[in-house]
């Protein structure tokens, strides 16, 4: 037979190896706490039936019989267990479907209490007994539910704060028969509980009594703080940092369900590479912060905010927690963003302008490669006689689609306008590559530009220049001389400079 020996305290001090192929225990430290296996432990002395629940939480009906006997000054248990499978004792369901409810219920922290559908009590826990305190010693199973209420009432020790008494009972009586109903009621001692009722598809019932207290004082307090303030407003707890309450303009600004976003905690809307970092100044805040930098959060359809958060703790009794004002600068940082941009890009084209393409070339010569670094100055051939003709607006288009010409045939490196029809691209590498890139460059003018309905044919000359240990305006008068002799050669070609090498023209 499989064999368990437990000690005075019933944790289990010995396993033989039937028991431990039946209950799967084969690997089981020793410790295990006999109700985790048997959850009807303690069986009286003798044999009875009970249910027994392996390591896989599979549960099975067993023959137990229990036997004790004295050791020194203590006293050990044996328990023989013999599987009855096949012997299924009349009400063996209900019984086992009795008893995982029992179970199920005094697991919940709430108040719970079950019904049949005659409104008789069939089951309650341990906490729905201590919080109707006077009712308690008249709860059995089969008492009707509208007889405990009338004893409750009958009573001076009624929990719930009632003014009529016979009014309460008639609309306590019509919710409870709803097929789901909630209210809130006030207690004597000033707690607040939920009445939450359901109806089972049986026509029994299940209630719970929720204790809202906590939530009655924020709802007040927030009334106050949040309902009427423009900006967003998040409560919340200062150890887990799980949002307790939102005002409705949090819940517009970030775009999620009120439900949604009392879900998550207050550093859940930061983007990645900064949510860790505001998750540990909440956590290890020692007073009020104010806002002095600006974060990133991400709002409900993805779009990125940029914002400011003012940060407050309040207590709650023993509770810490944390006020959060959200401040939305993002259309300042856009504004200031922008104006960066139009400072350092060509309006028309979008590309670097001058002041950011030499700014870019300080930096790559004053880099570790800088041997490599070669400048390209660009000049459109033919292109004055395009405003001539067909107008600026025309010649506007043209300067667009050259940009994007040449963006596409540089592969990454840097392009820019510097003024006119003058463009430049910065590059580390070698002549070689400078020289493929100027190919490149004049092969992507074989194609005419499409403009307003006319074909528009342009060319390109081209200066290259590659560092010599000059200094930046050195490298580009060093460019403007090769693009000199670029257009002096017949245009639409490239040369190079230091490099004096015979190039054949191109055709």
């Amino acid at each position: 037979m499989a064999v368990l020996v437990l000690d005075t305290a019933g944790r289990v001090i010995f396993v033989n190896a039937e028991a431990g192929h039946l209950l799967l225990l084969e690997n089981q430290p020793a410790g295990l706490d006999i109700t985790e296996l048997m959850p009807e432990w303690p069986l009286l002395s003798g044999v009875s039936t009970a249910f027994i629940s392996d390591r896989s939480g599979d549960r099975r009906l067993c023959r137990v019989q229990v036997v004790n006997w004295p050791a020194g000054t203590e006293t050990v248990t044996a328990a023989f267990l013999e599987p009855v499978d096949d012997e299924r004792p009349a009400g063996y369901a209900a019984r086992e479907a009795n008893l995982r409810l029992r179970y199920v219920i005094e697991m919940l922290p709430e108040a719970v209490c079950v019904f049949d559908a005659n409104d008789r009590y069939v089951l309650w826990n341990q906490k729905y007994a201590e919080l109707y305190a006077d009712i308690a010693e008249h709860l059995r199973p089969g008492a009707a539910f509208e007889d405990i209420l009338r004893t409750s009432l009958a009573g001076d020790r009624m929990r719930e704060r009632v003014e009529d008494k016979e009014a309460w009972f008639r609309a306590r009586m019509q919710k409870f028969r709803q097929p789901v109903s909630q209210e809130e009621q006030q207690l004597q001692d000033g707690r607040w509980l939920r009445h939450d009722d359901r109806r089972t598809p049986d026509g029994g019932a299940i209630g719970m009594r929720i204790d809202i207290t906590g939530l009655k004082q924020r709802e007040d307090w927030l009334r106050q703080l949040f309902d009427a303030n423009p900006m967003p407003m998040l409560l919340c707890d200062g150890e887990s940092l799980a949002i307790l309450q939102a005002n409705r303009a949090a819940v517009d600004f970030y775009g999620f369900h009120p439900a949604t976003l009392l879900s998550k905690r207050a550093c859940d809307m930061h983007v990645d590479g900064e949510l860790q970092a505001f998750e540990k100044i909440l956590l290890h805040l020692d007073g009020d912060r104010d806002a002095r930098t600006i974060w990133r959060q991400r709002t409900l359809d993805g779009s990125e905010r940029h914002v400011l958060i003012y940060v407050r703790q309040l207590h709650e009794g023993a509770e810490r927690r944390l006020l959060l004002t959200v401040a939305d600068v993002s259309d300042r940082i856009l504004a200031e963003a922008e104006a960066n941009r139009l400072a350092h890009h060509d309006i028309l084209t979008g590309l670097p302008n001058r002041m950011q393409f030499y700014k870019a070339l300080e930096k790559a010569l004053a880099s570790e490669d800088r041997e490599k670094v070669i400048i390209c100055c660009l000049d459109l051939d033919g292109f004055k006689p395009v405003n001539d003709t067909f107008g600026h607006a025309a010649g506007d288009e043209v300067l667009k689609n050259v940009a994007n010409r040449l963006q596409m045939h540089a592969r990454g490196h840097l392009v820019a306008r510097l003024g006119g029809d003058e463009f430049a691209i910065l590059m580390r590498g070698e002549r070689a590559e400078a020289i493929d890139l100027a190919e490149r460059c004049i092969d992507a003018f074989e194609q005419p530009f499409a403009i307003n309905g006319l074909a528009i044919r342009l060319g390109v000359s081209i200066g290259i220049a590659a560092v010599d240990g000059v200094d930046s305006e050195a490298l580009m008068q060093e460019a403007d001389r090769a693009l000199y002799r670029a257009k002096a050669d017949g245009r639409n070609t490239w040369r190079m400079t230091p490099l004096d090498l015979p190039i054949p023209k191109r055709a």
